[in-house]
């Protein structure tokens, strides 16, 4: 057999070669993201490249490092004019290599007006909303033989320029608040590309500072401090102006200043308090425990209710091979999941000595919606169901707080909101009248009675966000409320609708029984009528959905 001619073998070597080179991959200054210039950098900032062949050079091959604004000749043999600059063309001698050129070989401008290249007319006057962007770009060439041209791999990382610092921002606006401000304002061009703001406080009267009372990334600013450090103190008048920083590190003049008068303001913890209210709170930190540890057992019990289900449907897969087993009753639900809401309107305003209505000066007629999560277990079944169980819930109300100057009997609003929060938990028991249901599939409604023992969590806030405080009088504004509660309601068991589909879902999923209720509830929430209680009882109709399993 005739060996092959040995210049056929290294023709093919060379045509199959490039395959590989594709794969060129381009970093500047340790990323392949885009490379912003501005006015401080462009002549002093270097632009280390590094590129990876992703394979060894076979000697053969060509690695140009080009500067252009014409990203097409990145992939082009032909060799770049002026502006365009070629700063690497050799052999290559390594699969990595590295290049430095400076950020002002990059500005490749035609139009200088014979001045230095970051002086450029060109560039010198672009802002961050129309910046010059140029490419550096690697350019791996491999000859392909057999008399074609070579096969060219490239990468690319964008260089822009932008010289001009950005517009000031505008319509500056300072809205007042009890020991603090709050700013905001518009970009000067929406075009820019803004990285943050700062934003000055300064006691009027005040030309010098020590650095930015606030530096945030949006258009607008809560600051309860000055340049200086100092806290501010209502009545007292400030200069506040804003500074904007683009991605390029350029920066924009001063805003048109605007002055804001902090005021003083009653949240709602200290309107109650100036209203006479008695409920002195306490420290958050065992709240915050006890609230952790109810949130911790439900997620527990439903954990256990998970297993359980699985085991139920392990039953399940059992009871469809059997035909005999399918047509035995389910067993009587062990465990009640429920679900309910309803508007809460607690009645704070009806605590003895107060003089007039904090709570609604503050909350209006509002009643949110208040979200309650019940687990219970059956225990017993005299006649029906008897459940134990708890409960646990949430509901907010946000207001705005009271200016403090404005009259007793004209409340007026601030500027500043206030929350109340109200975290409810107990333990009930309930009384389920199922037994008609357990007798007849088709029979829906399902009567029953609860009573149970409640604490709520409440806590106040004011409008910096800080937990209410009356530092005049003492109190914490923060603290649990004891309590009853009881309702009646009608649950209605959706499998009767389809008794045939429940058994279905009972099968696949273990869920004995689902219904919609709807209850009337009464919550007496006052300490049991002693003094030092925020009073937050309430009587409405419940709405929810519940699953037993």
């Amino acid at each position: 057999m005739k060996m092959p001619d040995m210049r056929l073998l290294l023709a093919l070597a060379l045509a199959l070669a490039p395959a590989a080179a594709r794969a060129v991959t381009l970093t500047v200054n340790g990323t392949h993201a885009d490379v912003l210039i501005g006015a401080n950098a462009c002549k002093s900032k270097s632009l280390l490249a590094a590129w990876d062949l992703q394979q060894t050079p076979i000697g053969a091959d060509t690695v140009k490092l080009i500067g252009t604004s014409d990203s097409s000749l990145c992939t082009s043999t032909t060799a770049p004019a002026a502006p365009n600059v070629t700063f690497f063309n050799s052999s290559p001698t390594a699969q990595q290599q590295t290049f430095t050129v400076t950020a002002s070989q990059m500005v490749l401008s035609t139009a200088d007006g014979g001045v230095a290249p970051c002086d450029d007319p060109d560039i010198v006057n672009r802002t961050s909303a129309n910046p010059r962007s140029n490419v550096l770009c690697v350019q791996h060439q491999i000859p392909s033989g057999l008399g074609q041209g070579p096969v060219i791999a490239s990468d690319q990382v964008n260089v822009r320029f932008a010289l001009a610092p950005p517009l000031p921002p505008r319509a500056l606006a300072v809205t007042p608040g009890d020991a603090h401000l709050k700013v905001t304002w518009s970009k000067g061009d929406d075009a820019e590309d803004i990285a943050n703001y700062d934003v000055h406080v300064l006691p009027l009267g005040v030309t010098s500072d020590a650095g930015p009372a606030a530096h945030v990334t949006s258009t607008n600013a809560d600051v309860s401090r000055t340049d200086l450090g100092t806290p501010l103190t209502n009545d007292a008048g400030y200069n506040v102006y804003v500074i904007a920083n683009d991605s390029y590190a350029n920066v924009s003049g001063p805003s048109n200043p605007a002055i804001g008068f902090p005021v003083a303001v009653s949240d709602f913890y200290n309107h109650y308090r100036d209203a006479g209210g008695d409920a002195q709170g306490c420290s958050t930190s065992g709240s915050s425990f006890w609230i952790a540890g109810v949130a911790l057992g439900a997620a527990l019990l439903l954990r256990k209710r998970r297993k359980a289900r699985d085991g139920a449907a392990l039953v399940a897969l059992f009871a469809l091979l059997a035909p005999a087993a399918r047509a035995e009753p389910q067993h009587r639900p062990n465990v009640l999941v429920a679900f309910k809401i309803d508007r809460y309107d607690p009645k704070v305003d009806s605590e003895p000595g107060l003089t007039g209505t904090p709570y609604h000066d503050i909350f209006g007629p509002k009643a949110p919606l208040r979200y309650q999560l019940e687990v219970d277990w059956e225990v017993a079944h005299p006649f029906g169901s008897l459940l134990i169980g708890g409960t646990f819930g949430f509901w907010q109300n946000r207001g705005k707080g009271i200016l403090k100057d404005s009259p007793p009997d004209n409340p007026k609003p601030s500027e500043d909101n206030t929350l109340l929060n109200v975290f409810p938990v107990g333990l009930i028991a309930t009384y389920r009248f199922d037994y008609l249901v357990e007798m007849w599939q088709r029979f829906p409604f399902i009567p029953y009675a609860q009573v149970g023992l409640m604490r709520a969590f409440w806590i106040t806030y004011n409008g910096r966000g800080d937990v209410s405080k009356d530092i005049q009088r003492g109190g914490n504004g923060s603290g649990w409320t004891n309590g009853y509660t009881t309702a009646l309601g009608v649950a209605f068991n959706l499998g009767a609708i389809d008794p045939g589909l429940a058994r279905e879902a009972y099968l696949d999923t273990g869920i004995q029984r689902s219904s919609f209720f709807a209850e009337y509830g009464w919550t007496k929430l006052s300490g049991f009528n002693k003094p030092g209680h925020l009073i937050l009882s309430d009587h409405a109709w419940r709405f929810g959905v519940s699953v037993e399993f």
